[in-house]
């Protein structure tokens, strides 16, 4: 049941379908500008009835409506105009960490201004998600930001775990997100910094180390706002070596600290 107080905008919404996945109610599109919301981008939308995706394939032509509320975004309404054959997708990266294997140190600066490596957390379960502050769409990375939230919470009452878990949120656009913007970002989405950081670092170095993870980063143009990402978050054990990385943004904080208490 949705409460008649949650305020909602509706959003015209035109593109290509490059994705179907009816399992999750999910279609892929590669979209126009969304006036007043996000610049033209590629990225999966919830549908908010599946029989919305009835006959739709990759290089459909699409119309639809987008209603974006505070936690959440979808489709409600989405209409096939043409069909043109999409452009070969880009290739995912070469090589991504798997469990057990020991994680590259990386150059890092947090909201402080202060240089970072993840050496300074050595001895403590690193739990690690990507984000850049100006996302606009509530799904990605400020859903990412809610479900820290609860992780910390879950942490600081734990007095077995407070000490040994640290939360970081590495931003891959350092151009905007310099410290005083994390730290104002951090204090924003209620971050506890003795247990939760925001890092960046350089271009090439923060798009090296996300790649690691399967994190894939299109910049469209020189402006950061036209990002297109994928949703990757990963845990790291106390020596330093890869204990899982969980997809998209389907995971709870129930789930994470399961993995956490995995991997202390």
């Amino acid at each position: 049941m949705v409460c008649g107080c949650v305020r909602s905008q509706h959003y015209d919404l035109r593109g290509q379908v490059l994705a179907v996945d009816r399992g999750r109610q999910e279609v892929t599109i590669k979209h126009e500008d969304i006036r007043g919301l996000m610049p033209g981008m590629t990225m999966p939308f919830k549908v908010s009835d599946p029989t919305l995706l009835n006959g739709l394939e990759a290089g459909d032509l699409v119309q639809g409506t987008l209603v974006v509320k505070e936690y959440t975004g979808y489709l409600t309404a989405l209409k096939r105009t043409g069909h043109e054959t999409p452009l070969p997708a880009a290739t995912p990266p070469a090589v991504i960490l798997q469990p057990g294997e020991r994680v590259p140190e990386v150059r890092l600066v947090d909201e402080t201004g202060s240089p970072r490596s993840l050496a300074d957390w050595r001895g403590k379960v690193l739990v690690v998600t990507f984000i850049y502050t100006r996302c606009p769409f509530p799904d990605f990375c400020p859903r990412m930001d809610r479900q820290f939230k609860g992780v910390q919470t879950e942490i600081l009452a734990d007095a077995q775990l407070r000490d040994r878990v640290a939360l970081l949120s590495v931003s891959f656009d350092p151009t905007f997100d310099t410290p005083p913007v994390l730290a104002a970002h951090a204090k924003k989405v209620g971050a506890d910094t003795r247990l939760w950081h925001f890092v960046t670092g350089d271009r090439e170095t923060i798009d090296g180390f996300v790649t690691k993870f399967g994190v894939s980063v299109i910049r469209e143009g020189t402006s950061a706002e036209g990002v297109t990402h994928n949703l990757r978050t990963a845990v790291i054990r106390s020596d330093g070596t890869l204990e899982t990385v969980f997809s998209g943004n389907d995971w709870t904080p129930a789930q994470l600290m399961d993995a956490v208490r995995h991997a202390d």
